[in-house]
């Protein structure tokens, strides 16, 4: 894309967008690849067409870009995207198989290998995006609003009721209910709905944001006969009306942070056809057997609240589960439950839940409180799914001294959060009371590959915490997917890294260690460094925090070409840095202290005189909240990513040019 007609047709679109980020990054990714002049000039003349009705100018340039980019689709994904614009459970996901099935019911392709290749063509131009690791897909709000409004004149088997976020204290009058196929009321101040309205033809209801709703009439959902998605979120409502039980076409019952929602009714098991039932945050206390006939579940996520009686004996009918209700759940395939650590009934159900959650076999995702790390040795292999593991019985006062990552934890697809280690054995070692460390390798067969699949690693209070790994080298592919680790406050903790341990870590993206006052060097090294081995190639981000001994990084070894982000902080004993830390021609960012730079000494100084590392380096001041300004450099770094990203794509001309790293971080 070096052409040189191209080149200012490419900065013409850039100004075109006039700084609007969405519609540059449609454009950007509609012409990632095209080398067709024409195509440019059209697209140029596209964005700065001026509709004759009435628009801002901020809807005008998205609306332009957007149609744009549906004019290079093919009719066949331009069909499908009309169909996933008009399907409400694209907001909240769908799966992908189900989507593809969905699809070819409605002979909107010919085979499963087209639908792949449209969808994987949706999401590389933004209309789409994937999570759960690609298993499932939904749609952006933004993207999805603009089709609507493109598509208006053309789709209406839709009657869209959509009256959201605009403070409703009053539920819209009957006629709309009647005529309604979807109604979108969510985030108002609505305190009661109709009694019973007539809803022949509403398939969705969104309701959630309504914090003023305590009661729905018994009669309401009477005359809702297709009903399929139901979302009841964020209400004050406490129980649930008998008519809800008739809704046999319900797909998604949504019932989250309804914090005074207290019991789920036995008639739950009437709605055969439910697929995804979400009790997060709520103050039920036992799941009742009959959920067990829910056999068409595919996902279930619930809290259970610890009873206000203390009845915490294990007389089978004070169960938290019943016993044999998850292993009938054939179709299965994510369970997430949290519970009061505490709430001794969960000690006793944990031991069966564990051996049924593992006879589904359709279950990818699973994510558990395990009262003691020993029940690890019944998931030794987890390379089979997705886990989030809570482990340790943690109190509220030390709770609320953790860091600030667990919106990180819940994000992470495999990973394991120790919690208060004392009284917590090892994964392995039984006998110890205390955790030493998380893998005791001196226990384990000859040939065991150890938590695989782990993602993160979070450690925070350990006092007897002392090592990562003990004992015998790590088979290859032990702890290969790991990504981010995070250790804060071991006290006694000596070593992180060792040669053998450090092999392993390919795909280690991010290290934080803080307040950890015993280590002086990350890696234990032997005497002579290696200096033509270069370990955690993918290594993007270091913080060191209250790093009081700290004398060394990684004792003269080098580490990642991919370095951005270094971060140090109250490491006064830190005086020398080596080429073999910055070296990377990536790296963005090196924070600290003014001082504390000033008089640091350089290692191997010589590789560094091409490089003014005094461009990227920005102070932290001592009177400032640390965590903080850390966010603060970090927003900046992103924004300034998603601004320059697309202006090289698009071919146009370097925006940094001419400014110093340092103004760049800080404009």
């Amino acid at each position: 894309m070096h052409s040189s007609s191209i080149q200012p047709l490419a900065v013409d679109v850039l100004r075109q967008c006039s700084g609007h980020l969405l519609a540059t990054v449609l454009i950007a990714r509609a012409l990632k690849y095209v080398k067709d002049v024409s195509i440019w000039q059209h697209a140029s003349r596209a964005i700065g067409f001026l509709p004759t009705t009435s628009h801002s100018t901020e809807d005008r340039i998205l609306l332009n870009a957007l149609a744009f980019v549906l004019g290079q689709l093919g009719s066949a994904a331009n069909t499908c995207l009309k169909y996933c614009a008009s399907n409400l459970e694209m907001m909240e996901g769908t799966h992908k198989e189900d989507l593809l099935e969905r699809w070819m019911k409605e002979d909107l392709i010919t085979t499963l290998d087209e639908g792949e290749q449209i969808v994987q063509h949706l999401i590389n131009a933004v209309l789409l995006e994937n999570f759960q690791n690609g298993r499932s897909i939904q749609m952006p709000d933004e993207i999805r609003k603009e089709l609507l409004n493109f598509y208006k004149g053309e789709m209406n088997p839709i009657l869209l009721v959509q009256l959201d976020g605009i403070g409703l204290t009053e539920a819209p009058k009957s006629e709309a209910w009647e005529e309604a196929n979807e109604m979108y009321l969510m985030s108002n101040k609505i305190s009661k709905l109709p009694d019973n309205p007539n809803c022949l033809l509403l398939s969705a209801l969104l309701l959630q944001g309504n914090l003023h709703l305590r009661v729905i009439s018994p009669s309401f959902f009477q005359f809702m006969p297709i009903l399929q998605i139901l979302n009841l979120s964020h209400t004050k409502i406490k129980s649930l009306p008998q008519s809800l039980f008739k809704l046999v076409q319900l797909r998604k019952f949504i019932l989250r942070s309804c914090e005074i929602f207290e019991e789920l009714p036995a008639e739950i098991g009437k709605l055969c056809h439910l697929e995804v039932l979400d009790l997060k945050e709520t103050e039920i206390t036992k799941l009742p057997v009959t959920v067990g006939k829910l056999t068409n579940l595919t996902s279930l996520k619930v809290s259970f609240y610890l009873p206000a009686n203390g009845n915490r004996n294990n007389n089978p009918s004070n169960r938290i589960i019943p016993q044999n209700v998850i292993s009938g759940l054939f179709q299965l395939e994510e369970l997430s439950i949290d519970v009061n650590p505490v709430d001794e009934r969960w000690n006793e159900s944990i031991k069966y839940l564990l051996k049924e959650a593992c006879c589904l076999n359709r279950l990818h995702f699973l994510k558990l409180h395990l009262p003691v790390a020993i029940l690890l040795n019944d998931l030794r292999n987890l390379s089979w799914m997705h886990f989030r593991f809570i482990v340790g019985n943690h109190l509220k006062h030390i709770i609320s001294q953790l860091p600030h990552d667990s919106i990180e934890f819940e994000e992470q697809e495999s990973c394991l959060k120790y919690v208060n280690g004392e009284g917590i054995p090892t994964v392995i070692n039984q006998e110890c009371n205390e955790i030493e460390a998380i893998v005791n390798a001196n226990d384990m067969d000859d040939g065991d590959v150890i938590l695989q699949s782990l993602v993160l690693i979070s450690v925070y209070y350990m006092k007897n915490f002392r090592s990562i790994w003990k004992g015998q080298s790590l088979r290859w592919t032990s702890l290969l997917f790991l990504k981010v680790l995070k250790l804060y406050s071991c006290p006694q903790l000596t070593t992180i890294f060792t040669l053998g341990l450090v092999q392993n870590l390919n795909n280690l993206e991010e290290l934080v260690v803080e307040d950890c006052l015993k280590i002086n060097s990350l890696l234990l090294c032997p005497d002579k460094p290696s200096w033509k081995r270069w370990y955690l190639p993918k290594l993007k981000k270091i913080s060191l925090h209250y790093m009081l001994k700290l004398v060394s990084v990684f004792g003269g070894e080098w580490i990642s070409r991919s370095l951005e982000w270094l971060s140090f902080y109250d490491c006064p004993s830190l005086k020398i840095l080596s080429s073999g830390v910055v070296h990377s021609s990536k790296l963005k960012v090196i924070t600290g202290e003014e001082d504390w730079w000033s008089a640091l000494k350089w290692k191997g100084s010589e590789g560094l005189k091409s490089r003014n590392l005094d461009d990227i380096f920005i102070p932290i001041e001592r009177d400032i909240d640390l965590r903080t300004q850390l966010a603060a450099i970090s927003d900046q770094l992103q924004a300034q990513m998603q601004i320059t990203e697309p202006t090289k794509q698009l071919g146009g001309p370097d925006v940094e040019a001419g400014t110093s790293s340092k103004q760049k971080q800080l404009a």
